[in-house]
């Protein structure tokens, strides 16, 4: 669901100082040679030989990320004959802005956004593969609470969502599957103060929260908390991050997309192989004064990413066309986008063998 991740004050201007460097570099330069952090320490063919791509992340690197930087640590991307650019966003839609107007080639969005994108605003922009198989967003309440998997025990409680319609949406659907009608609870827009509103008991129960974020920290904490998939209670499944490409681009220089999606596997797969060397590749490729890490957080968000990037039934980067019907369908539903779109308006499966 679209929203930016919640960080101090002091980090996020420094984040967003340094999105925005690299995107004037964008802007002078043409094409960006990236953070020099970010570069390939294991290229494999002659830099002037490699075909240059700008990556715009969803937001600040972290452990969802790792496949990424595995790929350019290990020279994977450099095996295709690429040279990626992994940059830092400014703002949570940058990754679709950028790809839809030529200044990046690809970007790491969000389903819902990407379909708001095309259906609403006839961005030639389409989704080529699935970063997670399944949603990362949660619903979180105070073990106190009161609140059980029966989801009728929302009757009487305070919900705590950022204030965006969709995740409105996705409350009211859970809602209404335990047979509550919206008068019986009580909607609350904390913006992107969930965690606070939870940990002082402003609210009940809140929406939104990553698993691999949000979940992580509080339990670190050491908060006793539940946490309820969406999915459990009548919200359809869909992927929770995914790669986005210029439409147009894509068509007409398929094979480059589908080389550096061949990377991303080579570098998933190192992801998975072994924790301690992904663990490596988180702190010290993505940890930096400008963005640090907590490493315990970071190991439990891969341990807790692993099993959603890749299921039994769908392969990392893979995608069906059946999860974005349905998700259009709910999407059309609750009036969330204007008018109907297809699977084929919003996603390819480039070939990946």
């Amino acid at each position: 669901m679209k929203k930016m991740k919640k960080m101090s004050t002091v980090k996020e201007i420094l984040c967003t100082a340094l999105a925005l460097a690299m995107l004037l570099g964008l802007e002078a330069c043409g094409s960006s040679t990236g953070d020099s952090a970010n570069s390939s320490t294991a290229p494999t063919e002659d830099a002037g030989s490699l075909t240059e791509l700008d990556v715009v992340l969803d937001w600040y690197p972290n452990a969802v990320h790792t496949f990424l930087y595995a790929a350019q640590d290990q020279g994977y991307f450099a095996e295709e004959g690429l040279k990626v650019n992994l940059i830092s966003p400014a703002d949570s839609v940058d990754a679709l802005n950028f790809v839809a107007s030529g200044r990046a080639e690809l970007g790491i969005s969000y389903p819902i956004d990407l379909l708001q994108a095309v259906a609403d605003e006839d961005m030639p922009v389409r989704a080529i593969g699935a970063v997670s198989q399944e949603p990362l967003d949660r619903l979180v309440s105070m073990h106190s609470s009161g609140i059980t998997a029966d989801m009728s025990t929302l009757r009487g409680k305070k919900v705590a969502y950022d204030g965006i319609a969709i995740s409105e949406a996705a409350v009211r659907t859970v809602a209404r599957s335990a047979g509550l009608a919206d008068s019986d609870y009580e909607m609350v827009n904390v913006g992107f103060d969930l965690v606070t509103s939870l940990t002082t008991g402003s609210v009940d129960i809140a929406s939104g929260m990553f698993i691999n974020d949000e979940v992580v920290t509080m339990r670190l904490a050491g908060y006793d908390i539940d946490v309820w998939s969406l999915q459990d209670y009548g919200m359809p499944s869909y992927y929770g991050m995914i790669f986005v490409a210029n439409s147009d681009a894509y068509a007409e220089n398929p094979a480059v997309y589908e080389a550096f999606l061949r990377a991303c596997n080579k570098g998933f797969a190192y992801m998975k192989a072994d924790e301690e060397k992904a663990m490596e590749i988180i702190m010290n490729e993505m940890n930096s004064e400008d963005n640090p890490l907590d490493e315990e957080q970071q190991k439990q968000s891969y341990e807790t990413l692993l099993p959603l990037m890749e299921t039994e039934n769908g392969p990392f980067l893979t995608m069906k066309e059946e999860t974005w019907q349905t998700l259009i369908d709910w999407m059309l539903e609750n009036k969330l986008i204007a008018k109907s779109v297809t699977p084929a308006d919003v996603e390819t499966s480039p070939t990946l063998g």
